[in-house]
């Protein structure tokens, strides 16, 4: 029975990667004053599904140079972590099975690293290597932070489980009463996830496309369903967090217009910059914030 649900839900989470891609060119659409797109179908609507089937018939280049092993491994692996988290929260839920369901999640957040070595490796490519060095880099700094703030929630909360968590903002939004600490959810959380401004592993103007310079047709499909997976899945984990449980599609949809607006709205930071500030600014601010939710729980 739950291989069935979780065998539904990856589906599902498939299927919503070509809803929220068609989405957000249609959000930056409208905030840059062009019409995205609107030719394929009616209103555009399956604009994604030509993009796919467009990569899917093209061919797989083969590098001699390439280390074909982890060139191969590595869109896999991303998109096999992306599909854990879903699998994951869905066993918890069912089964009552994690008391730390939201550490494991975020443990399994930092495996994402090994997705972005392998493909950053493989291809033998210096743009590729160096936009996969800047990617784990940024990983592991910006995942402290976010460990110390949801640290910050058991303490507030008293609960260590994701679906406690939601429960028990039934009277009120955790959100309404935090929201500093929601704002610094929110931008640690892009950075975790290399959306704008913070996606140095793709800056064009340095890196061409970072670590995905060497990948087309089928790997780049796998690579770009991992990277949006996540996005969704953060989105989703951020109104269980944050905004209650109830109403779950349409605030996770509002949560990800914010990434989106965000992305429209902001130009890159500098990675010097930004591996400065994780250090100088998210750090010091999440440790001040456990340390006074500590005081106010004992």
């Amino acid at each position: 029975m739950w291989f069935m649900d979780f065998v539904i839900s990856m589906v599902g989470v498939l299927l919503s990667v070509a809803f929220f891609t068609f989405m957000e060119r249609k959000v930056m659409g409208l905030m840059h004053y062009r019409l995205g797109p609107n030719k394929v179908l009616i209103w555009g609507l399956s604009q994604p599904i030509a993009d796919a089937l467009k990569l899917l018939t093209k061919e797989l280049q083969k590098f001699t140079a390439s280390k074909m092993m982890m060139y191969s491994l590595g869109p896999l692996i991303s998109l096999l972590l992306a599909l854990l988290f879903w699998g994951f929260y869905e066993y918890s839920v069912s089964y009552n099975s994690s008391a730390l369901s939201i550490m494991v999640i975020l443990s399994i957040m930092g495996l994402s690293a090994y997705g972005f070595l392998f493909t950053s490796w493989g291809p033998n490519s210096k743009y590729a290597l160096l936009g996969g060095h800047r990617t784990v880099s940024q990983i592991i700094s910006y995942e402290v932070c976010l460990m110390f703030l949801v640290l910050t929630l058991f303490y507030i909360t008293k609960c260590y489980k994701v679906e406690n968590i939601a429960l028990s903002q039934k009277g009120v939004w955790l959100m309404m009463f935090s929201t500093p600490l929601f704002m610094a959810w929110l931008m640690l959380s892009m950075a975790e996830s290399s959306r704008t401004p913070f996606d140095l592993a793709e800056s064009e103007s340095e890196l061409v496309s970072g670590s995905n310079v060497e990948y087309g047709g089928g790997f780049f499909v796998l690579a770009f369903m991992s990277e949006y997976g996540m996005i969704i899945f953060i989105s989703f984990i951020t109104l269980i967090l944050f905004l209650g449980a109830n109403s779950t599609l349409l605030k996770t949809f509002l949560v990800w217009i914010v990434y989106v607006c965000v992305r429209c709205s902001f130009q890159r930071v500098r990675y010097d910059k930004l591996m400065m500030m994780s250090w100088k600014k998210p750090l010091p601010y999440s440790l001040s914030m456990v340390f006074l939710s500590s005081c106010y729980l004992y």
